[in-house]
């Protein structure tokens, strides 16, 4: 689960930085004329793509050290670990499981316009 949320926040992150906001849209052009007419990468996007990368690694990383925290005080001490389970612990990964695509989706529909 964790796995699967890390890459949802990774294609997100990546398609918002990725896309070109500053610039009409243009035909496909034919294959011939591609080479002729591709123009260099900005330093800023791939700023923007490291900077997605990074936060990625670290936010994998962290929720990595999280969840051995809870397992050890799951093991060290149940009783205190599940009193300290609520309602909203147990909706909230719902919640960002819905919340993270939607929020996305409309990201992206208003940079689109």
């Amino acid at each position: 689960m964790k796995t699967l949320l890390i890459l949802l926040l990774a294609l997100m992150t990546g398609f918002v930085s990725a896309m070109p906001a500053h610039r009409p849209y243009r035909k496909p052009l034919k294959p011939a004329r591609v080479v002729e007419t591709t123009h260099p990468v900005s330093w800023k996007t791939v700023a923007a793509g490291g900077a997605a990368a990074g936060t990625v690694i670290a936010a994998y990383q962290v929720s990595d050290g999280v969840q051995e925290g809870m397992k050890t005080a799951a093991e060290k001490a149940p009783v205190t670990f599940l009193s300290s389970v609520t309602l909203s612990s147990i909706i909230m990964p719902v919640v960002l499981v819905i919340g993270i695509p939607l929020a996305g989706f409309f990201i992206l529909t208003q940079l689109s316009h």
